[in-house]
């Protein structure tokens, strides 16, 4: 199956949704976690100290059939539907590190 790096961009102003809506954002990453298909996922904030400054955006990388069964996924993405995201990007990603 290819791996995917999918980079997603804020849009200004939208933490207290960003962190009002996370639950549900986590709830999906840990599903996929759990069937193996999760690489790494994390957020970019703008102060690591101050969750209030603001997200850049996230950062996931995934195991996924196909870019179609992907994009099948992202469109429920909760911070997608919820306005977070304003931009994502996808590209395809050879994993060589970590091994295994």
């Amino acid at each position: 199956m290819p791996f995917f790096v999918v980079s997603c961009t804020d849009n200004e102003g939208t933490v207290e949704k960003r962190l009002a809506v996370r639950p549900q954002h986590l709830a999906r990453l840990e599903q996929l976690d759990a069937e193996g298909r999760l690489i790494a996922a994390g957020a970019m904030p703008k102060d690591p100290s101050n969750p209030q400054a603001g997200f850049y955006g996230s950062t996931i990388i995934v195991d996924f059939d196909s870019r179609e069964a992907l994009d099948a996924w992202l469109q429920e993405e909760p911070f997608l539907k919820e306005g977070v995201y304003g931009h994502i990007d996808v590209k395809l990603f050879n994993k060589a590190f970590p091994k295994g």
